[in-house]
């Protein structure tokens, strides 16, 4: 029994984040065939969003750079948040560069085979991903500027407020 799952045409993963980005009327670039970069305004902060495509192993790399930088005097605790945010995730991961004092929120994903890419797979992974980092953001700041514990501010981000005052 033959079974495949493989488009015989599929577009090419950066073209299907391309025409997304287009649909939204988010600002990007398209570096090479197989980069794209995109700016995205969220509630919190501007996002940088990089998608990669690596043929070699059928991958799409997605990285998310904060629009803020870390002190010096804060990184530790703010590793420690990451660790713990990281814990309640299923799908990507948050980590901080130290050398570039970059925070990003990264997601990878195997396209086997030539299975493609569709539209509805890309807006999930974007939304997906630019929504954990809305939800957290708030607990960074509060690490890195109001001092807090990490566990305090995971936990302020984590409370569901419900009903209205």
């Amino acid at each position: 029994m033959n079974f495949s799952l493989k488009d015989e045409n599929p577009p090419h993963p950066i073209d299907t984040v391309e025409n997304l980005a287009r649909d939204f009327h988010w600002v990007f670039d398209r570096v090479n065939q197989d980069e794209i970069n995109i700016h995205i305004v969220g509630e919190w902060c501007k996002y940088n969003l990089t998608v990669h495509w690596n043929a070699q192993i059928d991958g799409l790399h997605l990285g998310i750079a904060f629009d803020f930088k870390s002190p010096a005097d804060r990184v530790a605790e703010m590793q420690k948040l990451i660790l713990l945010i990281n814990e309640q995730l299923w799908l990507g991961h948050f980590e901080f560069w130290e050398n570039s004092n970059i925070l990003m929120f990264r997601y990878g994903t195997l396209l086997a085979d030539g299975q493609g890419f569709n539209n509805l797979q890309c807006h999930t992974i974007i939304n997906h991903s630019i929504e954990t980092c809305e939800q957290y953001y708030a607990a960074y700041q509060f690490t890195l500027w109001a001092g807090k514990p990490a566990e305090q501010a995971l936990m302020a981000c984590l409370l569901d407020i419900t009903g209205s005052a």
